[in-house]
This record gives structure tokens, C-alpha cells and sequence, in this order.
């Protein structure tokens, strides 16, 4: 059975494994991405994590890559980035790893990736749906007729940007603006998702204003583009989603607020089924569908 390299970069961590042609996660394990060292040195610590995989496995047939920031997936550059990793606009992710690895590489957006391993292993039976992932950022992909949409310079999806109340949707809508906002209020600490959520369930009423006011944001963007994309489903993923079906129940309710009867009745929110390794995982497909 093919066995593929498999790597998703992010600001934070580097997530990297052996992934079967089915899917199965053989190995994994993750490393600081040292995102602060810049772009170049990020892929020469895949180049080395990679080398070591390739001394304990045998019969690997590519190097899947799922990557932060905008992705020519022809090329497999960056073309775009949010500002996380410095100095990765421009780094030719696949070139570099090709040439010295001498296996076929092939790179994707990060979120695109998540999509694509919901729609390869999620077990949606869905044609069309939109995933967003809520943590840093926010980032999102869209499947129309099982087919993921890149967009014409191969960034749709990029609705962290839109601009929700007057303001950027992820500066007030992703966990990152959501530690603002309760900072602002309660002064600084190292807050993070974690605790503000646990704040919010004893009653803190100053992170209750604080989180009602992030849901409202939250409800008010995936309005938008339900009305923008209808689509059957919703996938949720990132950070925030282990608070689970209480997260779940919230956003709902916030989102349909904000929508039309019709349209909401109409339209699936969920959890995503493979948060932790999505990126990996849908990139090892993407590596399998741009090969054929």
C-alpha cells in the first residue's frame, strides 16, 4: 500500500507523519515551527524531519505538504501570508523539498486541506460545503459539487477578512480577537481560549459581555455567507471546537439569529470530524489527486 510523507505548517507547530493511501496515520508527531527564524528555515527543518522518516520507512511514493498562508498549488509557492512566518512570501516550498528529496511534493493551503480531508474521510455525504476554522485567525474553504473552489489567484476562502460590524472578521470573531476584547476589559494576563471559556461557564459577567460579543460577531459573519454560498453544510474546525457540543449549540444559536428562517433550516452547522490531523490528512489526498 502507498505510503506518503506528510507535513502541515503552522505558525505555531509543525504536525508531520506517515499517512497510508487510506488515509491511516502510520506515525505522527510535531515540532516548534521556530516561525520567527523565517520562511527558509522552516523548510529546511522539513527537509531534515523528512530525511529521518525516510531511514525508518520504506516504499514512500511523495511528500504531502499542508501549508499556512496563500498556496499556488501549481507551483507549490507562497504567494501570499498573514504575517505569522516572516519571510516565507515567495519561498518555493516544493522546488526546495523536490530538489533535494528527489520524491514528487505537492502543497496546499492549510485550510483547503482541512476541507479536503473532511470531504475524503468525514462521512458528510455532501456535494456542497463551506468549512471554517476558528483559532489564530479565521480561515475557510469552499467544496462546490465535491470539487474544492481555489478561486482565480487561489484565495477563496480568506473571509477573515471580511469585514463584519466595521471591523476585520478574525480581529473580532477568532480566538485571537476574542483575548483582545477580554483584555481590554479585565487587563492584562496570559489569557487564552481555554480559560475565557472556563470564566464565561462560572459567570464572570465581564467575560460573559466579552464572549456574547464574540458570538454575535461569529453569527453575524457565517450569516453572510450562508446567504453568499448556501450550502448544505457548515464545518467548524480549530481550537475552539473542543469545547464541543456546547460550542456547537452556541454558535448555532447565534447564527440564526442572523439569518433568514429559510436559509437556516436549510443549512447544517457541524463539528469537523478530524481536527487534530486534517491538515496532514487532506493533504496526503490532495498530493493523491494532483498525481493522477
Amino acid at each position: 500500500m502507498n505510503k506518503y510523507l506528510a507535513f502541515d505548517i503552522g505558525g505555531t507547530s509543525i504536525k508531520y507523519g506517515v499517512v497510508n493511501e487510506e488515509g491511516k496515520i502510520i506515525e505522527h508527531s510535531k515540532t516548534d515551527t521556530e516561525a520567527h527564524l523565517g520562511g527558509r528555515s522552516i523548510i529546511e527543518k522539513v527537509i531534515t524531519t523528512a530525511y529521518e522518516l525516510l531511514q525508518q520507512h520504506q516504499n514512500i511514493c511523495g511528500i504531502a505538504i499542508s501549508s499556512a498562508g496563500q498556496i499556488d498549488i501549481k507551483t507549490g509557492t507562497v504567494i501570499g501570508t498573514s504575517g505569522t512566518i516572516p519571510q516565507y512570501k515567495g519561498v518555493e516550498i516544493k522546488k526546495l523539498i523536490e530538489e533535494e528529496l528527489k520524491l514528487p511534493v505537492e502543497v496546499r493551503n492549510d485550510v483547503d486541506c482541512a476541507a479536503l480531508c473532511e470531504k475524503w474521510l468525514g462521512g458528510h455525504h455532501t456535494k456542497n460545503f463551506i468549512t471554517l476554522t476558528i483559532g489564530t485567525g479565521i480561515g475557510g474553504a469552499i467544496i462546490i459539487n465535491h470539487e474544492l473552489y481555489s478561486g482565480h489567484s487561489f484565495s477563496a476562502g480568506e473571509w477573515g477578512h471580511m469585514i463584519v460590524e466595521g471591523e476585520q472578521f478574525e480581529k473580532v470573531a477568532s480566538i485571537t480577537g476574542l483575548i483582545e476584547m477580554v483584555t481590554k476589559e479585565k487587563g492584562e494576563h496570559h489569557w487564552n481560549g481555554k480559560e475565557i471559556f472556563e470564566r464565561y461557564d462560572s459567570g464572570d459577567l465581564i467575560v460573559q459581555k466579552a464572549v456574547r460579543k464574540f458570538f454575535k460577531h461569529l453569527g453575524i459573519g457565517i450569516a453572510n455567507l450562508l446567504y453568499i454560498f448556501n450550502p448544505e453544510k457548515v464545518v467548524i474546525g480549530g481550537g475552539i471546537t473542543s469545547r464541543k457540543e456546547k460550542f456547537l449549540q452556541e454558535l448555532r444559536e447565534a447564527v440564526k439569529k442572523y439569518t433568514a428562517p429559510n436559509i437556516y433550516k436549510n443549512t447544517e452547522i457541524i463539528l469537523a470530524r478530524h481536527a487534530n490531523y486534517s491538515g496532514m490528512l487532506g493533504a496526503v489526498y490532495n498530493f493523491m489527486q494532483r498525481q493522477r
